[in-house]
């Protein structure tokens, strides 16, 4: 999947406000553990790429950080700026540090819509020598019947399945992860390590759906099928499992020490 990779989506700025109520965060204990041997030094400036509407950004300057955003869709850069965030509105290829360096880079859930190879040197070169990367993702997982009975109601609406490639591409795994270690070391990144942090919340069936419209594959459906497909899920949701979906998140996070 990664050799199909395509970067800066703008898609997700028409669902801002709600992508910033019901995306998922970042917990606390994941971040520390990916800082490795830096975590018990002073929190100190950090770069988030592709930040969205500062959901890492928010937990990056919980920890202490100040935090520099970085996104290329002024409509979800204004939500992250309302919550106090400063970012700078730009794809990160075409961003100009300006010189400056950082000793946190962090990605939340957008390395992969990045370009390979030069997001890596890129990042590289933003950051002080022993400064550390982190690549967050959350991977969602959910009971075996409610992910039974949404899939018959995927392959009923939609018998070809959701869109792959340019804006509706296929799903991220963490066996993908692998790849993108391997990227860093490639690049000079050193002390690679693999976080991991378990976590739940259960979500009404209203609030799922509000979800899964943030989502790049379901974005990129012709309106009337998304919306189709968004009430029959509601609908299976409500008749078949009380109305509502417990989600069992596994955030995992990528880190790694730039070259000293």
């Amino acid at each position: 999947m990664t050799g199909n990779t395509t970067w800066a989506p703008t898609a997700f700025g028409t669902r801002a406000r709600t992508y910033d109520l019901v995306r998922p965060g970042y917990p606390a204990a994941a971040l520390s553990q990916a800082m490795g041997a830096g975590a018990g030094d002073p929190p100190g400036s950090a770069l988030d790429i592709g930040c969205g509407t500062g959901k890492l950004s928010t937990a990056l300057t919980e920890l202490g950080h100040q935090v520099t955003g970085v996104e290329p869709d002024p409509r979800m850069a204004a939500v992250a700026s309302a919550k106090g965030l400063t970012v700078e509105v730009a794809s990160f290829e075409a961003w100009d540090p300006a010189g400056r360096r950082f000793d946190v880079v962090a990605c939340g859930q957008a390395w992969h819509w990045m370009r390979p190879g030069e997001r890596a040197a890129k990042a590289a070169g933003c950051l002080h020598p022993g400064g550390r990367i982190l690549l967050a993702w959350n991977f969602s997982t959910l009971p075996p019947p409610v992910a039974s009975g949404l899939s018959r109601v995927y392959t009923s609406v939609l018998p070809d399945g959701l869109p792959t490639g340019e804006g509706g591409r296929q799903s991220l795994t963490e066996s993908d992860l692998d790849a993108y270690a391997e990227e860093l070391r490639h690049h000079g990144f050193s002390q690679v390590t693999k976080a991991l942090a378990p976590w739940h919340c259960r979500l009404t069936s209203r609030q799922w759906c509000r979800l899964l419209a943030t989502e790049s594959r379901h974005l990129a459906l012709p309106r009337a099928s998304r919306r189709q497909l968004l009430r029959e899920v509601a609908r299976c949701l409500d008749t078949d499992h009380d109305g509502e979906v417990h989600i069992a998140y596994r955030c995992v996070v990528l880190g790694a020490s730039a070259g000293r």
